[in-house]
């Protein structure tokens, strides 16, 4: 298994659908699940709208 840092969002995700079914009660593991699919989503967003962010915020 990878680090959470090095998972996708898409990999993230099917890990918190996994955790859904194979340990519903594990809070603590799905809190850090969901924090690094936020994360993650958001380092996505920024780095694919990085040129269209520059160019709002230039005008």
């Amino acid at each position: 298994m990878k680090p959470l840092r090095e998972m996708t969002t898409e990999e993230l995700s099917a890990a918190l659908e996994a955790l859904d079914t194979e340990r519903p009660r594990d809070t603590a593991l799905r809190l850090a699940l969901y924090l690094e699919l936020r994360r993650a989503a958001a380092e996505e967003w920024v780095f694919k709208g990085e040129g269209e962010a520059g160019d709002v915020l230039d005008s």
